[in-house]
């Protein structure tokens, strides 16, 4: 099983900005996909790697620990789940993460 790690802040070189920028638009897209009853990105910072989502009809804690019994981590803020990308994020990464959120909101 792969492990996906999305809940550490890191630094960003400036040369590797414009590859966090485009892992960040890269999940927002992704996160989009879902269309009726998925994710909500509330943003997506693409300096920071930073996208906030939120889970219509669904508890985002009980989300967030569904998605770690599959080994993606993401941190809760509230009701908001934060995805935190670094440059080095692989983009199987977020579609692992994409195709295990599927998998729990079907629930």
């Amino acid at each position: 099983m792969r492990q996906v790690i999305l809940n550490q802040e890191t630094l960003c070189p400036p040369d590797l900005r414009p590859r966090l920028a485009q892992l960040t638009r890269h999940l927002q897209a992704r996160l989009q996909d879902f269309g009726p009853g998925g994710p909500q990105v509330l943003s997506a910072d693409q300096d920071r790697g930073r996208v906030e989502v939120r889970f219509p009809g669904h508890n985002t804690a009980q989300v967030l620990q569904q998605l770690e019994s599959q080994e993606v981590t993401g941190l809760l803020e509230g009701e908001t789940a934060v995805f935190l990308l670094s440059a080095n994020t692989p983009f199987e990464d977020l579609d692992y993460l994409w195709g295990s959120l599927f998998s729990v909101l079907s629930e």
